[in-house]
């Protein structure tokens, strides 16, 4: 009889210990069974991806974040500069299949298209929607993020409280003449021969028959002259700290690789991007997040697609101190802003 209660207590003290380890701590080590910190490997159109689901209230609403690139993962940048919007949202980072930890060199190539991308983000709001309890979730697209997210919006608005646009993609030929231009005009003023030789060498760009090189070309003295990270000459102050290959979310060699690979594949179909003509509509509420100084994705196309574009409601917000990553330039603003859509948008 004795040993039996001994059993008992011992096997409830394991349930117990078990159950206790299953919740995250706060930082004094009390139990907060709403916080969400969970890195998982999901099957997404038969590829398994990495997913990234954070929060500190169960309660409050889903929102899927949508990486740039092709494939440049923003996983453990926005847990460097924005952990604040744990706050107002599950936050849900995705690396897309090719990108960062989801890189692997047994994905097909072939099945490295938009549309298979689009697919595989709505596989997993559907997924999202069914495993928080929620009708719909709010959806936040990066550079390239925003052109998947675009096309999500347009296809599937049930699906969603409002598509958030940060450095939103519209007409991808419009975007690289306007970015050289930019370059161009910055390094006739400086006087760079240097810069100005190696623009003059990759025209006519772009057209029908672009390659990777003259894009690498103009997005490099684009950057140089601030068009990525305002008044910075590259983006290593933005990555301090995060591609130093100590960091869980960050993979440099499969960041790497699976860069090469994405932009080898994604770069030819991503040109033609043009939603002026092909989305003039969404019947979601739309935000559009800007940088006043981005020439990666410059500004003033998106300003004015944002006037012609439209929506049940729609709100543009400049960032005045940033270029094209307004969520690692201006944290604070970012997730102030953020806050104020959830809370508009979802009360």
């Amino acid at each position: 009889m004795i040993i039996k209660k001994i059993i008992c207590v011992v096997v409830l003290i394991i349930f117990c210990l078990k159950s206790f380890n299953g919740r995250a701590l706060t930082a004094g080590g009390s139990k907060a069974a709403h916080i969400i910190y969970s890195l998982e490997s999901i099957n997404l159109g038969g590829v398994m991806q990495k997913i990234l689901i954070t929060g500190k209230d169960s309660t409050r609403p889903v929102l899927l974040f949508l990486h740039g690139g092709p494939a440049f993962s923003e996983m453990a940048l926005l847990r460097k500069y924005d952990r604040d919007l744990d706050k107002y949202f599950i936050v849900v980072n995705w690396d897309q299949r090719g990108t960062n930890l989801s890189y692997s060199p047994a994905i097909p190539k072939s099945s490295m298209t938009m549309g298979q991308i689009v697919s595989d983000a709505h596989e997993l709001i559907a997924l999202l929607k069914k495993r928080f309890h929620r009708e719909k979730i709010f959806l936040l697209g990066h550079s390239f993020g925003s052109a998947v997210g675009m096309i999500l919006a347009s296809k599937y608005p049930q699906d969603l409280y409002a598509y958030i646009g940060v450095g939103q993609v519209v007409n991808m030929q419009d975007n690289e003449r306007v970015s050289l231009q930019f370059a161009m005009q910055m390094a006739q003023k400086e006087h760079n021969n240097k810069a100005i030789s190696e623009l003059k060498g990759i025209l006519p760009y772009p057209s029908p028959k672009s390659t990777l090189q003259q894009l690498f070309t103009s997005r490099k003295w684009m950057t140089y002259y601030g068009g990525e990270v305002y008044g910075q000459h590259d983006t290593q102050s933005t990555l301090a700290g995060v591609a130093d290959g100590k960091n869980p979310l960050f993979d440099p060699e499969k960041f790497d690789q699976g860069m090469d690979f994405s932009m080898e594949t994604l770069w030819a179909p991503f040109l033609k991007t043009d939603f002026p003509r092909s989305i003039p509509e969404l019947k979601v509420p739309v935000y559009f997040l800007l940088g006043k100084h981005d020439y990666n994705v410059p500004y003033m196309l998106a300003e004015d697609y944002f006037k012609k574009l439209k929506a049940p409601s729609k709100k543009l917000i400049l960032f005045e101190n940033s270029a094209h990553v307004p969520q690692f330039e201006e944290p604070r603003k970012f997730v102030a802003v953020m806050a104020e859509i959830s809370l508009k948008t979802h009360s």
